[in-house]
Formats: structure tokens, sequence, C-alpha cells
């Protein structure tokens, strides 16, 4: 067993440990999430700092199959500004679970919740970024389709049509394979801005024109739709910080 584990991570949690450490939760590019100790975190001025959402170099050491503690880390990026507004945290908060809570990790998952944390660092509106993600995370872990062919019967949609959901595959469908839930209605401009993020790069959809008004509605479907298909709670979308009605 390998016991000494060196590579650029993320931090995703950080939480107090009794009376001295803290636990880490990291998400590294090669090894996904890993759970580490800092020791003596809670007394020493001079212990271990590594501040939540930043990226560093860290030096790992493995006891166990389940003991691993901090013993070196060199911070690369801060990302402090992300605690400064209560939505730009909340959506940090949001990645963070996600990408913990996911079924499958490989590196594209490290590569979007790094981007995505960057852009909320330099405050690209929480909202696109927002869309981003989800847009993304659900393509690679959900059945997201493509917003272009009925995911149960694979008719293409018409240029106007308005799209349903189908609860049983946890997904938006045409309006004769949806099983009628109110809230997840998707008019016709707003699928066809979906269709184009799940084509285009993570970057480019901060360049695409919408409205306020286009935007939001986007930003809340978008997560009310998260909150019916992915498998597992969502705390960070049940701390109402955010209306999604």
């Amino acid at each position: 067993m390998e016991r000494d584990l060196k590579g650029l991570c993320t931090v995703l949690s950080s939480e107090r440990k009794g009376e001295r450490d803290r636990e880490l939760t990291l998400i590294s590019s090669d090894r996904g999430v890993i759970r580490a100790r800092v020791y003596g975190a809670q007394k020493s001025a001079k212990s271990i700092k590594a501040p939540l959402f930043s990226d560093g170099v860290f030096s790992l050491y493995r006891a166990g199959e389940n003991r691993i503690s901090v013993r070196d880390v060199d911070i690369i990026s801060l990302r402090d500004s992300i605690l400064e507004d209560i939505d730009r945290a909340t959506s940090a908060n949001l990645f963070a679970e996600l990408a913990i809570k996911a079924r499958v990790y490989d590196e594209n998952l490290y590569m979007l919740l790094t981007r995505s944390l960057d852009a909320l660092a330099l405050d690209l509106g929480y909202k696109r970024t927002v869309i981003a993600f989800v847009v993304k995370f659900l393509s690679m872990y959900g059945t997201f389709g493509d917003y272009e062919h009925c995911p149960v019967c694979q008719r293409v949609y018409s240029p106007d049509e308005i799209l349903g959901y189908n609860n049983r595959i946890g997904a938006s469908c045409c309006q004769e394979c949806s099983t009628g839930e109110e809230g997840l209605i998707l008019p016709p401009k707003a699928r066809v801005f979906i269709r184009e993020c799940i084509r285009r790069d993570f970057s480019d959809i901060f360049t695409f024109s919408v409205s306020e008004a286009q935007e939001d509605r986007i930003f809340r479907f978008l997560l009310r739709l998260l909150l019916s298909s992915f498998p597992a709670r969502i705390e960070s979308l049940s701390c109402g910080i955010w209306t999604l009605i």
C-alpha cells in the first residue's frame, strides 16, 4: 500500500474534529475524493492551513485504509473571494456536495469543479456559473439527454416545442411522454439555450447573450431538475438561501 501521497487537490469541505483537529475532504486530479486529518489545526498558529475551496499541492500520509493525514500543503489558489458573497458561497457548496456524492469519478469532474470555482472567484456571475456546472455535471452523470431529441420516444423536438418531464427516467421530454410535473416545464428558447450549453465548451457558456429574466428561469429550472433527478438529498439546496419556485 502506498503510504506517501502527493498531488494537486481542491478543498471541498473542512470540519472541526474534537478540540484539536480538522478533517478535510479533498478532491484530487487522479485519486478522486480523499478525507484527510490535519492534526493540531485548532490549537497551533503554525499548523497547516488549507482554506475551503483552495487549490494546493498536498503531501499526505496514509497510516491505514481510512487513516490519512496532511503532512504539508503548498497553496496555489486561495479563492477566498468566494466566501465574501452568500450566493457564490452557496454555489461553491453545491458544486462541492455534488462532487462528493457523485457515484462515479473521473478527471473530467475535477476539471469541471475547478473551472467552476475559478469562475465564482472571478465573479463571472453565480447564476451563469451554476447553469454551466449543472448542465455539464448532469451530462456526465445523469440521464440528461441532448435537448434535441426526446429521451423516451426519440422524436426530434420542433423549434417551438414546450418540454415536460418524465419522473421515471429523471429527464426532460416531450409533452406526450411527460408524467405531468408542472414545475419542470421548459419553454422553447430555454431549451435551445440548454442545448447549446451541452454542445459548447464550459467557457463558451459565459459568452451567450440572454436576458437576466431568462437566465434566472433557466437557473431555477436546472436546480429543480437537479433536485428531481439526483439520487441523493442535496443539503446545499435545502438551506433556504435560494427560492426555486
